[in-house]
């Protein structure tokens, strides 16, 4: 699709608007040029449209050619860089879960494919605990522990994964399943505190009473 020079937001989506006008909103000839839109912007730094370009993109995608297509995978990718760009890693995160679903939807378990897509996906959980982006260090615990457990059986299984390999994925199921139930201990501690403190501020309200009684 050439855009004849178009280089801005309004400049793309009016072009868009014309072709909308002649195909309508969801027809499949939108989809190429919605992506090239998307990377313009992407490269001139406008990360905000882009995203909203790529979006569209991956809608019309669906539409069709079906909720878990592969060709949803480049256009996931795409909008994960201009949500890395602006740092929104909650938006990141929905497109990481995005493409896990893709990549179990549309490869068998063990495949090369599916294989890259869950590696890909366990260490952009790797990357928010160690950097703390996101707003739920817990759950990125409990996803990474998952899909670091799936790749390790299914690498034993396999019987041709090296031992170096087998090492790390052993040692990340280690050390997340460790900070889980450290987190989980933090969590039951602060109820326990938080009892503690309760009881004792009824305490001294309660001038009335002298001997405090078990709960």
């Amino acid at each position: 699709m050439e855009f004849n020079g178009a280089r801005s937001a309004e400049e793309l989506a009016s072009t868009l608007a014309s072709m909308e006008a002649d195909y309508g909103p969801f027809d499949a000839r939108l989809g190429e040029p919605l992506l090239s839109a998307g990377d313009i912007l992407a490269e001139n730094g406008d990360y905000l449209q882009a995203r909203n370009f790529l979006e569209r993109a991956l809608h019309v995608t669906r539409i069709n050619q079906g909720l878990y297509s592969e060709p949803q995978i480049a256009i996931v990718e795409r909008l994960i860089d201009c949500n890395v760009a602006v740092e929104d890693w909650d938006a990141v995160d929905d497109n990481f879960r995005y493409l896990h679903l893709l990549y179990s939807r549309l490869y068998d378990r063990g495949s090369d494919q599916w294989n890259y897509g869950l590696a890909q996906v366990s260490d952009w959980h790797i990357v928010a605990i160690n950097n703390n982006l996101g707003s739920d260090m817990t759950d990125h615990l409990r996803e990474a522990n998952k899909l670091f457990r799936q790749r390790l059986t299914l690498a034993e299984k396999a019987g041709n994964v090296d031992e170096g390999t087998l090492e790390i994925l052993r040692h990340n199921v280690d050390m997340t399943a460790f900070h889980l139930r450290k987190n989980q201990q933090q969590q039951e501690g602060g109820l326990v505190t938080e009892r503690v403190y309760s009881r004792l501020e009824s305490r001294y309200n309660d001038r009335e009473s002298s001997v405090a009684s078990l709960d």
